[in-house]
């Protein structure tokens, strides 16, 4: 393929010789034709490199990038510094694309126009079932918004935590320096979407299921932390200090204080909720998020939540206290 391409598909990998050939040969099928495929093999112990290579030589659409492990957040970065296509997607090595995903992210980009593509999900295996919130995060409504607004963000159930089920626009990444946190390990997807979706203006949400979520993964980054929930909330409150910092540098905090500390309250609480996590783990961490929340100026808007919030805030005094 000469010349830009009109989507590029990012897809980092790391030890997934199992499912990695679903993934490319759902690559290989799409009905669009002008896509490059950008593998970004992380340092795999495996034959991932391998079956990459495969495919790089079959296919001029795929282009591989061999480096030493940095985690996911650095292949995606990689991937992102050599990106040519008009519209930008996230394809994870042990999940699949429908056959018309860029197809139609390309003809919803050119009838737009919009910034952000975001699109439905099919979760597979049907069983185990996924718990009930990702199919309601993963479904989404047919809709297009024309200016960004709080809701778009945070009433929007598909607009995070993830990726990889919505397509951006090379402008927008670029005008906005969109970049993944290579210090986060878990709630990087999260970081990456609130810290952009303020810079973008016209977002087109569309339900058809163009991705394939395989849920069920052994030793997948998030099943290895669910082990481990207090690892899951110190990152969890990284997230929030990362996204915190960001909006903070870019006005956004300023215009949205409320609606960011409801956010930021609601994702760390409801986890703190767990009677497996030791008092003295819980305090620590509750106190981390209030000093955070001080930091950045937020406390005096804690009156101005609503009655969902204010309890939110009240939870975590109590936590703290132990």
């Amino acid at each position: 393929m000469k010349g830009p391409a009109k989507v590029s598909v990012i897809i980092p990998v790391y030890n997934v010789a199992e499912y990695l050939p679903f993934a490319l040969q759902s690559c290989v099928d799409q009905t669009l034709y002008d896509v490059e495929f950008i593998c970004v093999n992380d340092g795999s112990t495996d034959s991932s490199l391998e079956i990459l290579r495969e495919y790089e030589k079959k296919d001029e659409r795929f282009i591989v990038i061999d480096k030493k492990n940095g985690g996911v957040s650095s292949a995606r970065n990689e991937g992102l510094k050599i990106a040519t296509g008009r519209w930008i997607m996230f394809l994870d090595p042990d999940d699949y694309l429908a056959k018309n995903a860029c197809e139609r992210v390309w003809i919803e980009g050119e009838e737009g126009p919009c910034d952000i593509i975001n699109f439905g999900t099919e979760i597979v295996p049907k069983q185990p079932k996924a718990p009930a919130w990702h199919y309601y995060a993963l479904s989404v409504p047919t809709r297009r918004y024309y200016e960004f607004t709080p809701s778009v963000l945070f009433c929007e159930p598909s607009a995070k935590p993830f990726i990889w089920h919505q397509a951006y626009s090379k402008a927008l990444l670029d005008k906005s320096g969109a970049c993944f946190d290579e210090e986060l390990r878990l709630g990087e997807d999260q970081a990456f979407l609130i810290c952009l979706y303020p810079h973008a203006s016209k977002f087109s949400f569309i339900e058809d299921k163009l991705y394939n979520y395989r849920f069920v993964r052994n030793n997948s980054a998030m099943q290895v932390l669910r082990k481990d929930p207090v690892k899951k909330l110190k990152q969890h409150t990284l997230v929030v200090d990362k996204i915190f910092s960001h909006w903070q540098e870019k006005g956004f905090l300023e215009k949205y204080p409320r609606e960011l500390l409801f956010w930021a309250l609601e994702f760390i609480t409801v986890d703190l909720e767990n009677d497996e996590i030791e008092k003295e783990a819980i305090s620590a961490i509750a106190s981390r998020l209030d000093t955070a929340i001080a930091r950045y100026g937020l406390k005096p808007y804690v009156k101005s939540l609503d009655k969902t919030g204010k309890s939110y805030y009240k939870s975590l005094t109590k936590m703290m206290k132990g």
